[in-house]
């Protein structure tokens, strides 16, 4: 009986030994998740997608208030509508968990500063600042306000889960 054990003991060491590391964070299309949100109807003002590198500045990275930094972002996409509607989306790749974590804190005084900013030019869009989808998926994060609040976060849950739209 040990003689056969033995054999099977050593196989499953083996096996376990050979057995592929688990993955890391998923990597997420930026592009493709642009792509859907854009034309996912939630937006029914058309929007314009802004160049990424006023992401920085745009969540306040320069200043000391915020503990991020601009070299948080590893890369970004930034699509807003041009008239006086809240209507925007970030997607946004840390460098690390540490810095995605800090880019969260930074969209959630972003968001505030939003709805301080929309009170006096736009009232009626204020209220949509208090509750934007802002998602995290590893070092991935999406901050979106839209019409339909809650069946667009259900398409960024399902779109930064890796899913199609």
């Amino acid at each position: 009986m040990r003689k056969r054990l033995f054999p099977l003991l050593a196989l499953c060491l083996l096996l376990a030994a050979c057995a592929p590391e688990p993955a890391g964070p998923a990597e997420l299309d930026l592009d493709y998740i642009a792509g859907a949100l854009t034309d996912s109807g939630y937006f029914p003002e058309p929007l314009e997608a802004q160049d990424p590198e006023l992401v920085p500045g745009l969540l306040s990275l320069y200043e000391d208030r915020i503990e991020a930094v601009p070299e948080d972002v590893v890369q970004a996409r930034f699509t807003m509508c041009l008239g006086i509607v809240a209507d925007q989306f970030l997607l946004l790749e840390g460098a690390d968990s540490e810095a995605a974590g800090r880019l969260e804190t930074a969209l959630a005084v972003y968001a505030e500063d939003q709805r301080s900013a929309y009170e006096f030019y736009a009232p009626e869009q204020a209220a949509r600042m208090d509750d934007p989808v802002l998602l995290r998926q590893g070092n991935y994060l999406l901050f979106a306000v839209g019409e339909d609040r809650d069946a667009l976060a259900r398409l960024c849950e399902k779109l930064m889960n890796g899913e199609g739209a």
